[in-house]
């Protein structure tokens, strides 16, 4: 019987360790990653106002990555179709990889992205996860699946340059059920339950 409650102990602790890594959903569609979190906030950087990072007033989040602000894609030569030239032409042409920092907790982010000095290159990561796609013009967002919450996301580019706009983010996940890890402590306990039951009838 010590034994047992031994077992049952190390399967509870390793249970609720699990749950507190984060579990990660990754989208390359838009439209399904905006139906999965449901609330949304998209900043197309048509604050943009000069040639860097500074320029852009957002005060939910800033970057740590080497930019350049295309205001109306001024300054800021293009190989084959502009995919950012649809709707606001503000962008970021960024130089290297870094990360996104928050200044509140969030479930969800996301960014159109792509390659302006040589298109259908890109490849954008985020939270060390690859978008796996190249196109021109491609969207790329990650969510936590558990509702756990992330305030700084890595963001690696694959190439020397990489331009990004339409970022996306939200601070609520729609689907959130009872993790795997949850459910194996919930049987734990049942199975701890039913054995102490059985000790007192004996």
């Amino acid at each position: 019987m010590l034994k047992l409650k031994k077992l049952f102990s190390v399967i509870l602790l390793s249970s609720f360790t699990a749950s507190a890594s984060a579990g990660i959903v990754t989208f390359n569609d838009r439209g399904l990653f905006e139906s999965y979190i449901g609330t949304f906030v998209v900043d197309n950087l048509d604050t943009a106002s000069g040639s860097s990072s500074s320029d852009l007033s957002n005060d939910d989040y800033s970057w740590t990555m080497s930019d350049y602000a295309c205001v109306n894609s001024s300054g800021c030569s293009y190989s084959g179709t502009n995919p950012f030239d649809e709707g606001s032409n503000d962008w970021v042409w960024t130089y290297g990889s870094g990360s996104f920092e928050m200044n509140f907790e969030i479930t969800a982010f996301g960014l159109d992205f792509a390659n302006p000095h040589n298109a259908d290159t890109g490849e954008v990561g985020l939270e060390g996860f690859n978008s796996g796609i190249k196109a021109n013009g491609s969207f790329f967002g990650v969510a936590t699946d558990d509702g756990s919450t992330l305030n700084s996301i890595a963001y690696l580019q694959n190439t020397s340059y990489l331009g990004f706009d339409n970022v996306t983010y939200s601070t609520t996940v729609n689907g959130v059920g009872v993790s795997e890890p949850h459910t194996l402590a919930i049987f734990s306990l049942l199975l701890m339950g039913i054995s102490l039951r059985r000790r007192k009838k004996a």
